[in-house]
């Protein structure tokens, strides 16, 4: 995380301080946020469920606002999303996340948006996006990827992982296993219009993505070690994006048809799956 000198040419660096991976990180958060007096937690009902107490009790005498979403229906990261959670910023010194893909592509972008410094508490190994810069939102009906900023620090709590729903441990696989695809259109892309390649960052994705495909039979059974490699192969897919600079090697044309289908979901009104 610190940056590496590589053989490509390029120093790569990334700007998350510390990501913990274990049973009861969250009780880290007691001594990282020991410099924070007020911290504004952003949640749905669900995600609360999942790990809002622990965090809380970690956050021991601490001024905490919460901004909770309900847990009914799919939240839209649109421009409503961001207003209630700006209209509750006033004297937060850091937002904390609780949740996967919409709550942390929310929490990134009005973190980015307001120079709030940003941790993000994981409820499910479902998607890359715990550790990329960018966030994908919906604008006037729209998805679009927007910049924002990786979380400062990454918790993901074994002990909460390991009890989220099987659909969105499969979506974490599924995420994973796409990599072949998108590392492969890199290396296509070098070899044919010469756009950069990192052979090294490639490695670092594939030797996450074995790991994940190694330990797969265990996942659905709740294994510590399956559910780890996959969200460890997440947040590497996502340090991966950052040490080249560009999406290529966590993010495919798949990318571009789960975007289209979320788009076609907005415009009819149709229910569309995990990303």
């Amino acid at each position: 995380l610190e940056g590496v000198s590589c053989d490509c040419g390029k120093f790569h660096t990334c700007d998350i301080q510390y990501v913990y991976i274990d049973s009861g990180a969250i009780d880290r958060l007691t001594d990282i946020c020991k410099d924070f007096s007020s911290i504004l937690i952003v949640a749905d009902e669900n995600t609360f469920g999942a790990a809002g107490e622990k965090t809380i009790e970690a956050l021991e005498n601490k001024n905490i606002t919460k901004v909770i979403f309900t847990g009914k229906e799919i939240l839209v990261p649109n421009e409503m999303a961001i207003a209630e959670v700006e209209k509750n910023l006033e004297g937060a010194e850091l937002i904390i996340g609780i949740g996967s893909g919409v709550i942390q592509d929310l929490c990134k972008y009005v973190s980015f948006k307001n120079k709030i410094p940003y941790m993000v508490v994981a409820t499910a190994p479902s998607m890359d996006g715990y550790a990329s810069a960018t966030s994908s939102m919906t604008r006037d009906g729209l998805k679009i990827s927007l910049p924002s900023k990786c979380a400062d620090v990454i918790i993901g709590d074994l002990d909460v992982l390991c009890q989220a729903p099987a659909k969105m441990m499969a979506s974490g696989l599924g995420d994973m296993l796409a990599k072949y695809v998108s590392i492969c259109e890199w290396r296509i892309a070098n070899l044919i219009t010469g756009e950069y390649y990192c052979e090294d960052i490639a490695q670092l994705v594939r030797e996450a993505l074995k790991k994940c495909a190694d330990n797969a039979e265990g996942l659905l059974k709740q294994d510590k070690e399956a559910v780890k490699a996959v969200f460890e192969g997440l947040v590497i897919g996502g340090v991966a994006m950052a040490y080249a600079g560009v999406s290529r090697p966590a993010s495919g044309v798949e990318h571009y048809f789960s975007h289209v289908w979320d788009m076609r979901g907005l415009e009819f009104g149709t229910k569309v799956d995990l990303h």
